[in-house]
């Protein structure tokens, strides 16, 4: 693999991670790792997941810190690319709700007027 785009994919992947690791949790960013990483031994899949271990790290840090550690394993492991690529194209979901009609929402969207009678009759 040219070395700059392993380099630039481990970056994305990185990145990624800690972005991850901010929104979803450290827990999330580990399985992640291993599930990235799991070519590599149990000593190298532990020393990018320790990387998680510091809840005071910004995530521009997580990402700098992990990033030469994901490149090690592109460099040993060139057929990882496409699912360290995966991680950084997946972009986001978002999922949109559209309550009609009478009953309870699951959400609380409401659009419109909303009655609350405390104990009066429904109407």
């Amino acid at each position: 693999m040219l070395p700059e785009i392993a380099a630039e994919v481990s970056t994305g992947a990185a990145v990624a991670l800690a972005a991850g690791a901010a929104t979803s949790g450290a827990v999330w960013a580990k399985a992640k790792v291993r599930e990235l990483m799991h070519r590599g031994t149990a000593a190298e899949q532990d020393e990018a997941v320790a990387v998680f271990d510091n809840p005071e790290a910004t995530t521009e840090e997580l990402a700098a810190r992990v990033a030469p550690l994901l490149r090690v394993h592109l460099d040993s492991y060139p057929v990882a690319v496409n699912e360290f690529r995966a991680l950084t194209i997946g972009g986001t979901t978002i999922y949109n709700q559209s309550n009609t009609g009478a009953g309870v929402f699951i959400g609380g969207d409401n659009h419109g007027g909303l009655t609350i009678n405390q104990g009066g009759p429904a109407t």
